[in-house]
């Protein structure tokens, strides 16, 4: 008879979520993993399968209880451009609140291992769309609202916003500066707004 897992499924897999974001897919061992997660090798390999297949877990989870709740309030029906601003400010907030400068996971899996291993590089594709979808959505109801002036594409401006904000989080990790930073966020919505 086996034995009945001591361990919430969530739980363990948010830390390894934060063990993968803090060290990277190659820089995390299984031994680091089971260390991390506090459970066994069996009960890892039982529950998850392999790195890899956690891995890949662990960026669904991440877009799930990261991404998701900071994406919600542009997901409402009133969100503007103000909100949109609001949002990319929130992101310096929480740049400069990390103090170990783990950056975006996302962000830090497209550069390690988007260019070879083609599941994880499809995996973020969707991610990201998500997020430059959600922007499309909020810059064509303030177009009609007038709030954005720039006459531009709209999914190009999406576009435009999401690499902004892969660019900030990756800025945030070598410049941990609030004036460089909110600099940043500014002169990207001023653009919008010409």
């Amino acid at each position: 008879m086996a034995r009945p897992k001591e361990f919430k499924r969530e739980d363990v897999l948010d830390k390894a979520v934060l063990t993968f974001w803090q060290q990277g897919y190659y820089g995390t061992s299984i031994r680091h993993l089971i260390a991390s997660m506090g459970i066994h090798r069996g009960s890892l390999y039982d529950t998850f399968g392999d790195k890899h297949s956690l891995f890949e877990e662990s960026l669904a989870r991440y877009d799930h209880t990261v991404v998701g709740t900071n994406l919600a309030p542009l997901e409402e029906a009133d969100a503007s451009l103000a909100t949109l601003a609001s949002f990319f400010e929130s992101v310096v907030d929480w740049s400069l609140q990390d103090g170990d400068r783990k950056g975006c996971f996302f962000v830090n899996t497209a550069a390690e291992l988007a260019p070879h291993d083609a599941a994880i590089a499809q995996q973020l594709r969707g991610y990201f769309y998500r997020i430059e979808s959600t922007f499309a959505t909020v810059l064509e109801r303030s177009r009609q609202r007038q709030e954005l002036t720039h006459s531009g594409d709209i999914s190009l401006l999406a576009k435009y916003l999401l690499s902004n904000l892969q660019g900030l989080r990756l800025t945030a990790k070598l410049n941990p500066d609030r004036q460089t930073l909110q600099g940043l966020v500014d002169i990207t919505f001023s653009t919008l707004t010409q």
